[in-house]
């Protein structure tokens, strides 16, 4: 018989969660892991994965069941889920494996199983469960994600990570799959997103042949991003929130009051929307200036 009381308080740091191994090692033999099936203490997940009955199913124990069926780690949106850095856990979950295992065991949900090596640097154990590190999750997770460039900017408005923590790992991963939109977006943070954020409103607006416009349009003390003089519109172009500082803010509120009280109408627009929503940044610009002709 094991130390139950070892095994109890494994169980609970584990959310539930006890594997054959590691109720073997704890002490128990086969028979008695039988037993306390039988008897309904313990419930199968998958093979060789339990759950405690005294728990529910939670996402927690999910996570940790997904991880260890595949004895891999948790990476990407499940791992930014386990860090903290989204509010909820999204689905399916992304779990990591450096052997050739396939999903094929894991019948709980859907499940994204991806067969990647990382590096030791890149990995580490929160609440005893082995994930990848704030910069790793950061740089995949973005690069898996639809709208992965607020995922990133929000994380280095946070302090979470550092762009230079993200180049290191886009440097240890180059050539691997999905490197490549994460160095598109870690080169953006790293450089003037606000200018990277024009270049793409300049192509927008000649590619839906928009003309009339200013770029740099003096206006008082200030500069506009982009002007309509003759129909006083303006538009104001932002690029990342992490490169956004409070002085800066307190400007742009200044010369808005004052667009206001000329009687100009204006909209801002993030390296974001014109990523992400181009065709709505579109529509909104035209209605805008089909209002003041």
């Amino acid at each position: 018989m094991g130390d139950s009381g070892a095994l109890a308080a494994l169980i609970a740091e584990q959310d539930g969660l006890i594997t054959s191994a590691q109720a073997l090692r704890g002490g128990l033999t086969r028979k008695e892991i039988r037993g306390r099936l039988d008897r309904r203490e313990w419930c199968a997940l998958v093979r060789g994965i339990y759950r405690s009955s005294s728990h529910p199913l939670t996402e927690s124990l999910l996570v940790r069941a997904a991880v260890a069926a595949h004895h891999g780690v948790a990476d990407r949106t499940t791992a930014a889920w386990w860090h903290g850095m989204l509010d909820s856990l999204t689905y399916p979950l992304t779990v990591a494996t450096a052997n050739t295992t396939t999903a094929d065991r894991w019948s709980l949900g859907p499940l994204d199983l991806t067969r990647r090596h990382y590096d030791d640097a890149d990995l580490t154990m929160v609440r005893g469960l082995r994930v990848t590190t704030p910069p790793a999750t950061v740089m995949f997770g973005a690069a898996a994600m639809p709208d992965g460039g607020r995922f990133l900017d929000r994380a280095l408005q946070r302090g979470v990570v550092t762009v230079t923590e993200l180049e290191a790992v886009v440097e240890r991963y180059a050539g691997s799959r999905g490197i490549g939109e994460a160095r598109r977006l870690v080169r953006i943070a790293s450089q003037d997103s606000e200018s990277e954020a024009e270049r793409l409103f300049v192509r927008l607006l000649r590619e839906a042949g928009i003309t009339g416009w200013v770029q740099q349009l003096r206006f008082g003390r200030w500069r506009l991003d982009f002007g309509w003089p003759d129909l006083r519109v303006a538009i104001e172009i932002d690029g990342l929130a992490f490169h956004y500082q409070h002085d800066r803010f307190q400007a742009d509120r200044a010369k808005y009051n004052a667009l206001d009280a000329a009687g100009w109408r204006k909209k801002v627009y993030t390296w974001h929307d014109l990523t992400y929503r181009p065709g709505e940044v579109l529509d909104e610009v035209l209605e805008m200036l089909n209002a003041r002709i």
